[in-house]
């Protein structure tokens, strides 16, 4: 036994002697150690992706760039340990940001992945094509009372045989609608038009009574959380997706001969092959005639259905024919298109929209129940307590179920419930068999009654007892899933490490806050004291110095003068040369100039207003190269006129710490940081293995 034990032991030793010399330690900081392995994995996914780009570096340049890395590692490993010390991972603002971070992150992991393909194969069938639809909405609340439910279907219903079977026009009818509400909404031949949209556009429901109907048709009465409404197909387009960028001329006419001959003019100077842009200035759109005619980013909802139709089958760099519009003549240029991406790189953005999109619900509900089977959740509800076998002969009593809903049907007021203001006392719902058992917890009839509580709505539209197991199942399927997103740390590697990694960036930033950042601002000391040695090293006639120096300073009395007819320049620039000359103020000047104005017929106040400013040479435009030096001179405008009494010019000199504080503080914060990282490098023994990063095969 002893030689098998001391086998075991020496079989041991060779092993992690083995481990040390084919992996060894890179870095230390305090107990803990990055070993070669994890170095190169670290240095990879950082830093190496840069060098994946590049086909010419070079083996020094590498080695270089992983002994620079490895000093930025260990100092962030240094700065990690430091704040989990102070706590800056349990702050409450951490937690907050950090909890609707992953939020966000967990919505994808917690829907059945099948339904989920199955939408997102739906949803990208439908983002190659763009619909034009109108529609006809009679508004309901979601909570609406059955009566009232029943006189919106109804009507909605009515409306339909008015433009289906009677032939109305459908806008007219959509504008009577809106009128109803609000008598204030003006004629609009298009009213209830919706323009183009594509796939998430609308709600679901929505969306999936539009991209069933064909053009021209009207649809079946569809209920969303905003009402009734009637959809009707008015256009159906393929191959444009997201926004593109074209130029146009336009060329305004209600309906013009004139117009016309000139837009087909255009058109033949581009045919003959003169520049797009060159013939822009033409157009009536005066934003854009001066820039090529550019629209940047524009979408389908942005543009007249006229200009969509001319754009479908257009490759970039082809120009339409002129075409018309109520706006006038036009023609276009596609400059760029944005295409369809494939299916695998819109899968996360399709999983994120589907997390809040209607259309994940049939996602979730069967997400939910496979996470009862996975965890073992139990809805005491629908399992029946095992019971002792029964002999031979005796006949198969009926299953009896570990809980039942019974109770909290007893305890639940139908009147207030149906006023959505049902309520129950503290010590009311003494029931404490659990509905709900999960691995951590068992949820019974008081908690499904805080859910009902919660979630009640006015207009009870079923029997108490029917609502009530509706209520549960939702309350059960939430139970489900939030138990589900507990366990995905455990359950996905690379969900956790995701998480992990926010947290720490939030933890490091909120730590390089408080110990650089915060605490440089704070330290108007050793700002002071900083800026009194650095100061003293910056020179005139160094270029990268020049931003802490100003330039030559004029400091200039503007005066104001509002109408040259309540009095003339000439006099009034012969009057402050004298009050010049006698190194008169502002306010002296401007009374001055008041007092040789008849204030029977000019009796404004504002005629004449004085200011003073320091203007800097390479800084402004108040003052003409010839005028940078002391003296008074005119500068006319539209009515009236400047006069600039310029009373002193300042040479360059060095900016007061207040002066240039942006340009000085992040060099303070910058040996705040180098200070910080000294401290702890000392603090947790820092130790880089050069030899270990030198023999990595590169």
């Amino acid at each position: 036994m002893r030689r098998i034990t001391v086998a075991i032991a020496a079989l041991l030793c060779s092993t992690s002697l083995l481990v040390a010399q084919n992996d060894p330690i890179v870095i230390e900081v305090g107990n803990q150690k990055v070993r070669q392995s994890e170095f190169v994995k670290e240095f990879n996914d950082n830093v190496g992706r840069t060098f994946a780009k590049r086909t010419n570096v070079t083996v020094a340049e590498k080695r270089a760039a992983m002994e620079e890395y490895a000093e930025l590692y260990a100092t962030f490993l240094a700065k990690k340990q430091d704040a989990l010390a102070l706590g800056y991972d349990t702050s409450a603002t951490l937690k907050s940001e950090l909890n609707h971070y992953r939020k966000d992150l967990a919505a994808p992991y917690l829907i059945d992945s099948t339904v989920l393909e199955q939408l997102m194969a739906e949803a990208y069938e439908r983002n190659h094509v763009s619909l034009r639809a109108a529609h006809i909405l009679v508004p309901l609340r979601v909570d609406a009372t059955p009566d009232d439910t029943l006189a919106a279907y109804k009507r909605i219903v009515e409306l339909r045989r008015r433009v289906v079977e009677g032939g109305e026009n459908f806008n007219a009818v959509a504008l009577e609608v809106m009128r109803s509400l609000n008598p204030q909404v003006p004629d609009n031949p298009n009213a209830g038009d919706l323009g183009y949209f594509s796939v998430f556009d609308m709600i679901y429901p929505f969306e999936n009574a539009a991209y069933a109907l064909k053009i021209g048709e009207v649809s079946q009465p569809v209920r969303t959380r905003f009402g009734y409404h009637l959809i009707k197909l008015l256009d159906r387009v393929e191959g444009l997706y997201g926004e593109l960028t074209m130029a146009h001329i336009w060329l305004h006419s209600p309906d013009s001969a004139t117009r016309r001959f000139e837009i087909n003019q255009i058109y033949q100077q581009l045919v003959d092959g003169t520049p797009f842009e060159k013939l822009t200035y033409k157009s009536d759109d005066r934003t854009t005639a001066e820039n090529g005619g550019v629209l940047s980013n524009a979408t389908l909802q942005q543009l007249p259905p006229e200009y969509i139709h001319q754009l479908v089958g257009m490759k970039e760099g082809d120009f339409s024919k002129p075409f018309f519009t109520q706006y006038g003549w036009h023609i276009i240029k596609l400059i760029h298109r944005d295409s369809l991406p494939t299916l695998k790189e819109l899968e996360g953005f399709y999983k994120q929209r589907m997390s809040r999109d209607q259309r994940g619900d049939a996602s979730r509900r069967t997400f939910a129940a496979n996470s009862r089977k996975k965890y073992g959740i139990i809805d005491c509800t629908v399992t029946p307590v095992e019971q002792p076998r029964a002999k031979k002969n005796r006949k198969k009593a009926p299953a009896k179920m570990m809980a039942s809903l019974d109770y909290l049907v007893s305890r639940i007021d139908e009147k207030s419930l149906a006023k959505g203001e049902w309520k129950f006392e503290r010590g009311e719902i003494t029931d404490t068999t659990p509905l709900i058992i999960t691995p951590d917890h068992r949820y019974t009839a008081l908690d499904v009654a805080k859910f009902i509580r919660k979630h009640q709505q006015r207009g009870l539209w079923t029997t108490v007892d029917y609502y009530v197991q509706v209520q549960f199942e939702t309350f059960l399927d939430s139970v489900s899933i939030a138990y589900a997103d507990s366990q995905l740390e455990n359950t996905y590697p690379e969900f956790a490490k995701v998480v992990d990694d926010y947290r720490t960036g939030l933890m490091i930033f909120n730590y390089n806050d408080a110990m650089i950042w915060r605490k440089a601002a704070l330290d108007t000391a050793g700002f002071a004291d900083f800026y009194a040695r650095e100061s003293k090293f910056k020179r005139l006639d160094n270029p990268d110095d020049s931003i802490f120096f100003f330039h030559p300073r004029a400091r200039v009395t503007i005066i104001n003068v509002a109408d040259s007819q309540a009095l003339p320049s000439a006099k009034a620039l012969k009057l402050i040369n004298k009050a010049h000359k006698k190194s008169m103020g502002s306010s002296e000047m401007k009374q001055l100039l008041l007092k040789n104005i008849n204030r029977k017929q000019y009796p404004a106040d504002n005629l004449v207003e004085c200011d003073v400013e320091l203007v800097e040479q390479t800084r402004q435009t108040l003052l003409a190269d010839d005028q940078w030096a002391t003296g008074v001179y005119l500068k006319k405008n539209d009515n009236g006129y400047l006069l600039l009494s310029v009373d002193e010019i300042l040479p360059r000199s060095l900016k007061s710490l207040g002066e240039a504080r942006g340009y000085y503080l992040s060099a303070w914060q910058s040996e705040v940081e180098n200070r910080l990282h000294a401290d702890l490098r000392a603090k947790y023994n820092v130790k880089i293995h050069r030899d270990a990063i030198r023999s990595i095969n590169l």
